[in-house]
Order: structure tokens, then C-alpha cells, then sequence
């Protein structure tokens, strides 16, 4: 075990904040390598870990906004009128991952809306019929890595643990990478997609990961999960068995134990600095969903029309893991789950602590949305970083969100520099590096909205930066 020393060394050398110099970083370096970055526990509140994952009834509606991937947006390649079935191209762009009907029925009308991010898209409205045709398909055929990343592209594949990335831009960027890492750790409260997806999908995980290895030269696989995943710990380890190159790794249940930075460090004890990403350092990370998704794509034909999410909270009479087609409007999921949603205060698309609280049930749900939680009142301390506003008090000076940080922050001196403008101590204190895990809002006894805080400096030296 490195001394204490060595930890704050990471954080220094990690988080390039001042304080502790970058000599001391150097001097550590060899330790830093063996060390794991740890977060906090939360109360996990997995109460759909044991449930099947339910397909819902067809919905009357879909409505497909045109920015289904982070940083994209499509055009619409329909007409109002025109006839549609499930898996036909409704939306495309250049060297974009298309957009793919998720029901079979007329399309009623492209309108402009705003979607649950609140950016202004255009939108495709389909009126379901009840007979859900699908489109003629084909089983794509790769020779190499340059054909597979276009299959993978013409499959409409977004990541499916809430980060909404192009999966074929990030293998084009992972073009030498070495490892890939299935990140089945989802250590944030209440979700278990990636839970569910190990337990029912294991074939199509297995087959997903063959496909990558083979076409993308990866030698090594790893599948990173949390340890209190019991059953998924074996059912993971009963694939890789006899399987060359392939193998589990349990990791501590902590937050954010799946975030990227985070998990290449603690699975290949490489650092991922400032500017990078994984695929700078030679790793591949994708969620178990996706993985599996690929392998169901390369055996099926089928683009990416459904997803698997959770609906739960202490207003969702029947929390659930549902399969639902891209598009459903918010209320008919809750609806299927027995949502009191006329008591609701708090409807959140995601996790507790990163996702966004939306006001608008009738927003559809789109590829990146992986729960949806509901809750009559803010959630108290220990359950998340849920809380009324209002009860926030002036900081105490306890510097646990400066422990919480896996990224060696420190959020109340982030926050001081912000509300002050102070340009030269938030370039010293790099609010940019933020990875917006929500921890230190989690531990604070002063209920503090610090994440979002850090957030906005992060925009504000960003943009001041760029000027």
C-alpha cells in the first residue's frame, strides 16, 4: 500500500492542482502507476436488479428528435405522408451514426422541438400501426477495421450508459488501442441496464467482444464490473472461460468507479492527463450494453431502435427494467411502471448524481436516456445529491468534497475563484478536468449544489480562454 504521501501525490499529478507541486508528482511517479483512484459509497438502491427486463406495449406515437447523439444532429430523409417500418432510415448526416425508425406507421409530421437537453432539433412524428413491420435487413459483412466501423456506424450505435457518444468515432479514434475494457461497473444509485444486459445478454456480449477484438486487433479484454455484482461477477467469469485473451475484473463498489479516467487507471494503471482520452493510451471503453448491441447488430441486421432503461423512485408503484422503442413519450414508460406522476417533484432522466431533471412528461425518449427516476420529494442526505436548495448553507471548511474528488479538485476553493471571476485561480485550480461524477455535492454537510458550481467555472474559464 503507498503511503499517504503518494495519494496526494496522484492527486496533484492527476488533477495538476496546485498546492502540492508537480516536483512531488515526479518524485512518486512509480507509485502512482500501482495506485487505485477511489471514490465514495453510495446507498445503491438497486431494487430492479432481480427484475426481467419487460418489452412495452407499442406506444400510438414516437416522436425521434434529430440530436440522438452527443454533439450531432441529423436530417430528416423522410416526408410527412410517407410510410415507414421498424429500422427504416429516417435521419442521417456525414459521418454521423443515422437515425432509424423505431415503430412501423405514417410519418405525421417533422416539426422543431426542444429536447430533454433543451436544445432546439428538428423532429420526426410517426404514427404507430399496430403490425410493427420492419425493414428489410442484412447481416453485415466486414473484412477489416475500416468495414466494421462502418457497420457499426450504418447501425445507428450510440453508447448506451447515458453518455450518448458515437461508438464509431470512438473506435476510429482507438484505431492502435491495445485493451478494450466492458465497463459493466454502473456504480451510480437506482440504474442496472448494464446489470441486466450481463445477466440476459451474455451471449451477445461474448459475440460483440469477439467481433471487436478480431477487427480491431485488441489482444486483451477486460470486463470491469463492481464486485457486489455477484451473480454478474460469475456470470461474466463463466464467459471468459475459454475464451483466449478475455477476463473479469471485480473493482469496489465506489462512485464513479466507471468513469473513464477512473477505470483505465485502476484496470491498466495508465493515466488518462488533461486533453485525453482513453484512446490516448491505447484503451477502448464501451459499456456492456453497447458491446452487447454490436453482437445482436452483427447477428440480426437490426440498427439500434429499442434500448433497455430503468424506471424507478419512490412515486414508480412498480420500479422495472423495460425494453422501449426510441421515441416513447416520457409518460406512457411511467404510465407502464404505475407512476404517481401528479405527485412528482422531481422527474429525472439518468442517474441521481449527473443526470438532468426535465418538467415536460411528453418528451420522448431518445438512444442516450438510460432511466428515468421520479421522486415526490428531495432526497435526503446519504440517498444522493437530490436536495432542495433552499437548505444550502455557507461552506463549513470540512474538506470532504476535496476527498470525494477523484479527480484531486478542490470544488470550495472552485467555487470562491468562480462567484469572485478570479481568471488566474481557476486556470491554477483546473475546474476543466471536472468529470461531473456529483460527488463532492454528495458529501457536502452544508448541501452545497458544488458540482454544478465547478461546472459553470469549467465554462466560464472555457469561454474567457477562448476570447
Amino acid at each position: 500500500m503507498p503511503p499517504a504521501s503518494a495519494e496526494i501525490t496522484l492527486r496533484t499529478f492527476i488533477g495538476g492542482v496546485g498546492g502540492y507541486g508537480g516536483m512531488a508528482a515526479a518524485i512518486h511517479f512509480k507509485e502512482l502507476i500501482a495506485m487505485k483512484i477511489r471514490g465514495i459509497f453510495l446507498d445503491r438502491e438497486k431494487s430492479t436488479e432481480k427484475s426481467v427486463t419487460i418489452a412495452v406495449p407499442l406506444p400510438e406515437k414516437v416522436i425521434i428528435p434529430m440530436t440522438q447523439c452527443k454533439g450531432q444532429e441529423c436530417t430528416p430523409v423522410v416526408k410527412q405522408g410517407e410510410w415507414v417500418f421498424a429500422g427504416t432510415k429516417i435521419g442521417d448526416g456525414s459521418r454521423m451514426a443515422p437515425i432509424h425508425s423505431s415503430v412501423s406507421g405514417r410519418v405525421a409530421e417533422i416539426r422543431n422541438m426542444y429536447d430533454s437537453w433543451g436544445n432546439e432539433c428538428s423532429a420526426v412524428v410517426i404514427e404507430a400501426d399496430s403490425e410493427q413491420k420492419t425493414a428489410p435487413s442484412s447481416i453485415p459483412s466486414c473484412t477489416d477495421r475500416t468495414s466494421f466501423i462502418d457497420a457499426v456506424r450504418a447501425s445507428g450505435c450510440i453508447t448506451l450508459d447515458g453518455t450518448a457518444q458515437d461508438t464509431a468515432a470512438l473506435l476510429e479514434k482507438a484505431h492502435d488501442a491495445d485493451t478494450l475494457i466492458v465497463n459493466g461497473t454502473e456504480s451510480q444509485q437506482y440504474i442496472t441496464n448494464d446489470l441486466r444486459c450481463m445477466m440476459d445478454n451474455a451471449d451477445d456480449i461474448l459475440s460483440g467482444i469477439r467481433l471487436i477484438m478480431q477487427y480491431m486487433g485488441i489482444q486483451k479484454t477486460v470486463i470491469a464490473l463492481s464486485a457486489d455484482f455477484k451473480d454478474a461477477v460469475s456470470a461474466m467469469e463463466k464467459l471468459a472461460q475459454g475464451n483466449e485473451g478475455i477476463s473479469v475484473m471485480p473493482l469496489r463498489a465506489d462512485h464513479p468507479n466507471g468513469a473513464e479516467p477512473v477505470l483505465v487507471n485502476n484496470v491498466t494503471g495508465r493515466q488518462i492527463h488533461h486533453g485525453e482520452t482513453a484512446a490516448d493510451q491505447k484503451v477502448l471503453v464501451l459499456d456492456t450494453s453497447t458491446v452487447a448491441f454490436i453482437g445482436e447488430y452483427f447477428r440480426t441486421g437490426m440498427p439500434m431502435i429499442k434500448r433497455r432503461i430503468t424506471v424507478d423512485g419512490d412515486l414508480v408503484r412498480t420500479p422495472c427494467s423495460v425494453e422501449i422503442p426510441i421515441g416513447m413519450p416520457i409518460s406512457e414508460v411511467l404510465a407502464f411502471a404505475d407512476t404517481n406522476l401528479e405527485a412528482a417533484e422531481k422527474l429525472i432522466i439518468g442517474g441521481l448524481m449527473n443526470g438532468r431533471t426535465i418538467t415536460d412528461p411528453e418528451l420522448p425518449m431518445c438512444k442516450g436516456d438510460n432511466a428515468l427516476l421520479v421522486f415526490m420529494k428531495p432526497i435526503e442526505a446519504g440517498k444522493g445529491r437530490l436536495r432542495d436548495g433552499e437548505d444550502s448553507t455557507a461552506c463549513i471548511r470540512c474538506g470532504r468534497c476535496v476527498e470525494a474528488c477523484p479527480m484531486g479538485l478542490m470544488p470550495l476553493k472552485i467555487e470562491k475563484a468562480f462567484d469572485k471571476k478570479r481568471l488566474s485561480d481557476l486556470k491554477r485550480l483546473r475546474p476543466d478536468i471536472c468529470i461531473s461524477c456529483g460527488n463532492c455535492s454528495y458529501v457536502c454537510p452544508a448541501k452545497r449544489d458544488l458540482t454544478n458550481k465547478v461546472i459553470a467555472a469549467a465554462g466560464y474559464l472555457d469561454r474567457r480562454e477562448r476570447d
